[in-house]
């Protein structure tokens, strides 16, 4: 009798919750910036996450400080106009890279650039679509996983997943650039 009570009860509950919402329902981050806004048909997307140093910095063999804790990225990409294939795509990291100094401080910036396309196949997953960041300058490799159109996991050299941690993690979410005043 115990065991039927508390299935009833289970079903009753599962009956009255409600599910999580769908994707569709989310919302797409403002990101304010300070440079000119791409748009046009060759822009496909710009994506932003802030990921912990080590993995990436030795990846992309950037030089960063002691202390440092995250790297802001700022993934965009862009396509062939006339055939939406994969084209060209700029990184934006800050707090790893070259030094430089704005109004009495200094920072750390790298710009990278390079090409980029689109396969299929992970350890993990045979059907995970997996984009190649194609770095011209230091001449690596950066893969990421796309979770959706507005999710992408950057993954180690071997294409396994990064771990993050309790601060930060290694994924990019899509958002909308909106200028700075």
């Amino acid at each position: 009798m115990k065991t039927l009570l508390t299935i009833a009860a289970c079903m009753l509950i599962t009956g009255l919750s409600k599910a999580q919402t769908a994707a569709a329902d989310n919302k797409i981050s403002e990101a304010i910036t300070f440079q000119p806004i791409p748009g046009g048909p060759s822009f496909l997307g710009a994506f932003e996450g802030r990921a912990p140093c080590a993995g990436l910095a030795q990846q992309l063999k950037l030089a960063i400080p002691g202390d440092c804790e995250k790297l802001k990225c700022r993934l965009t990409l862009f396509r062939d106009p006339a055939t939406s294939k994969p084209a060209r795509f700029m990184l934006r990291i800050t707090g790893g890279g070259d030094v430089k100094w704005q109004d009495g401080h200094s920072y750390r910036l790298k710009e990278l650039e390079g090409k980029w396309s689109v396969s299929k196949g992970l350890p993990s997953d045979p059907n995970g679509e997996v984009y190649t960041l194609e770095v011209s300058n230091p001449g690596v490799q950066v893969y990421l996983l796309k979770g959706d159109d507005n999710v992408f996991f950057i993954l180690d050299e071997q294409k396994r997943f990064r771990v993050g941690n309790g601060e930060y993690s290694y994924t990019l979410n899509r958002v909308k650039l909106v200028p700075g005043k």
